[in-house]
């Protein structure tokens, strides 16, 4: 079985995983740095792959419609899972979330993974009044991010 999984599984593997094979994409590498992370990879059967350019858009649209935190790796990991339709291995929360949002399959790896949909608001850390750009509007105070459940 392949999954897709990220950084921290790497470097937080135990020698035993669900998988036989884990597919990254390249900066999930350039992250391993540590020599038990390195030992880690010495020890797993891995491909490297990026993601379309067309299953990324759909994935960054939808972290911006949602204001999620996930990072330019965290959506391009999501894209490759939603691209060959395997299982995403992540403990990292906001990810999983976004996953959801996408009907992605995911798992957690030390974690139980998320079985709830946010979305984050911005709201200015002064004024209160929800923001949509990177200032207040009213006050130019920076916005602070809220997380907010979502009925669907």
């Amino acid at each position: 079985m392949k999954a897709v999984v990220d950084t921290n599984v790497i470097v937080h593997g135990r020698g035993s995983y669900a998988f036989d094979t884990a597919l990254m994409v390249p900066e999930v590498l350039e992250e391993i740095k540590s020599s038990k992370g390195r030992n880690n990879l010495r020890n797993l059967k891995y491909e490297v792959r990026t993601p379309s350019e067309k299953i990324l858009g759909k994935v960054r649209s939808k972290s911006d419609e949602i204001n999620s935190p996930t990072s330019d790796e965290d959506e391009k990991l999501l894209a490759l899972a939603v691209q060959t339709g395997h299982t995403l291995v992540t403990d990292d929360k906001p990810l999983q979330n976004l996953a959801l949002h996408l009907e992605a399959d995911f798992e957690g790896f030390l974690d139980l993974g998320t079985d709830e949909k946010y979305r984050w608001e911005l709201n200015c850390s002064n004024c209160g009044r929800k923001v949509t750009g990177s200032r207040c509007s009213r006050c130019g105070s920076n916005p602070d991010r809220r997380r907010v459940r979502c009925n669907s």
